[in-house]
């Protein structure tokens, strides 16, 4: 109760821990009943990130002061590249009860017209290890295509820590590295982090890699299935 009805400020004075407490102990019970009863349920948002945007709903239904999601919730639609750009986004997903995992992604251009997209099934390993999947095929993919000036966003702060030497975690795997080779090669990429309601199209692609086995499947056009997101993020 002394939790709840804390009003004191959080994380450098920008939210209520009142607030962050009861949406973030809910989700970590909604959590664990998923995980134990629910045989498909699969995580495509960390309770962390997916905690923000309930607080984005409170603030706008109760009145709520959070102020940083305030900021978030300016930043969390889909924005075209410049310009000669071109924007990919890469996401995955991991079924929790079996850690089965899938990779997409997706390039777009300034208006947000299609360009390519691919998903793949990459077998079992962890949320962080299939996200690095997810950028090292994107990247592959971008190459293949004849991009040149990429914005490559992912929903994963880690990995983008990793690949600007922030962090050390798999900071010495075989895969990082060859992340970093394909970095290298003779184009620009710009790697950024965004909020998920940015990657939306590609979180209900990577999704899909889950149906397509180890070859996966590339998408000169986008398949049916998320031409109503693609839409809305136009």
């Amino acid at each position: 109760m002394d939790n709840l009805s804390c009003t004191d400020a959080w994380m450098g004075g920008r939210m209520e821990w009142g607030a962050c407490f009861s949406v973030w102990c809910w989700l970590l019970w909604k959590f664990r009943c998923s995980r134990v009863l629910d045989e498909d349920f699969v995580e495509r948002e960390g309770i962390y990130d997916r905690g923000c945007r309930l607080l984005v709903e409170c603030e706008s239904t109760f009145g709520v002061t959070v102020a940083p999601v305030r900021e978030l919730h300016r930043r969390q639609c889909w924005v075209g590249p410049a310009r000669g750009w071109v924007k990919l986004n890469v996401d995955a997903a991991v079924g929790v009860s079996d850690d089965r995992a899938s990779v997409g992604g997706v390039i777009r251009g300034a208006d947000g017209e299609w360009i390519f997209g691919f998903t793949r099934f990459v077998g079992r390993c962890t949320v962080l290890l299939v996200e690095l999947w997810a950028m090292f095929d994107g990247l592959r993919h971008a190459w293949a295509v004849n991009c040149r000036r990429v914005e490559l966003e992912m929903d994963n702060k880690e990995v983008e820590r990793i690949l600007k030497h922030d962090s050390e975690s798999l900071g010495a795997s075989a895969l990082v590295m060859s992340i970093h080779e394909w970095l290298r090669k003779d184009w620009v990429v710009i790697v950024r982090h965004v909020p998920r309601e940015c990657n939306g199209v590609v979180d209900s692609l990577a999704a899909l890699g889950q149906d397509y086995g180890w070859q996966g499947s590339t998408f000169p056009a986008p398949p049916w299935g998320i031409v109503h997101r693609l839409d809305d993020e136009r």
